[in-house]
């Protein structure tokens, strides 16, 4: 029986982001992953719903979705970016449910601590952000992909791959974003990666400027993988070398 891997987005975008890379992981072991691209609640074609502005109340969803839509009700689940946040959130609540966990470009905690040296966003960055998205969520958005892009080779071109990915679904409605960056900005499980049991990696853009690679070296837990010619999205800069660290874990 196939081995399903659920896919989740990153703030703002949509599950079209896996689109070019969702047939190739199909095919790479021929009838061994069943791939499932998730929109997040309140991103691209998924319903919103208010209850769903806690993280944890998100990882109930998922953990459900994976019951009752996978095969085995268990699933290998690989988050990007703020996906990654809810991914490591699903596998510390339901570990039953997650064979096999992967961050992409993610953190346990995505803003910077100076007090004990943690590094990541700077706080002021994501509080603009927030303040910007209550008076043009639209701009908003497109200047955070931007960021999303920053440090690439083909930042341009990425940016504009971006873009046309996220207007191939609905656009995310405010209250989806505005939890998004609720989370970004509060959640912290650096204390608890220690409680995962299931086989943990983690992959990592050495140009990215949002998830800065440092966060590499800050954790003991897991497999790390660095991606040397990758921003924030390593599936849109190195494909096949992504497609092939998948596989070869999986």
């Amino acid at each position: 029986m196939a081995q399903s891997l659920v896919l989740l987005h990153g703030w703002g975008l949509n599950a079209a982001v896996w689109e070019s890379i969702k047939p190739q992981l199909e095919h790479a072991i021929p009838g061994s992953i069943d791939v499932h691209a998730l929109d997040l609640p309140g991103f691209g074609d998924a319903q919103w719903k208010d209850e769903l502005t806690d993280a944890d109340a998100v990882a109930d969803y998922l953990a459900d979705y994976i019951r009752t839509r996978t095969p085995t009700g268990q699933a290998a689940v690989l988050g990007w970016s703020m996906g990654g946040l809810l991914a490591t959130t699903l596998a510390l609540r339901h570990p039953q449910c997650v064979t096999g966990l992967y961050t992409v470009a993610s953190s346990p905690c995505f803003v910077s601590r100076p007090g004990d040296g943690w590094p990541g966003m700077d706080p002021t960055v994501l509080k603009a952000f927030q303040a910007q998205l209550r008076d043009d969520f639209k701009t908003t958005l497109k200047r955070f992909l931007a960021v999303q892009a920053m440090g690439a080779p083909s930042a341009r071109n990425d940016i504009k791959q971006l873009q046309a990915l996220l207007l191939k679904k609905p656009l995310p409605v405010p209250e989806a974003l505005q939890a998004g960056l609720n989370w970004l900005e509060k959640i912290d499980l650096r204390d608890k990666l220690s409680q995962l049991n299931m086989p943990f990696y983690r992959a990592y853009g050495r140009l990215d400027s949002l998830v800065p690679v440092a966060v590499a070296s800050q954790i003991t837990s897991g497999d790390c993988e660095i991606f040397a010619s990758s921003a924030h999205a390593p599936f849109l800069n190195q494909p096949e070398d992504f497609i092939d660290w998948i596989t070869a874990t999986m």
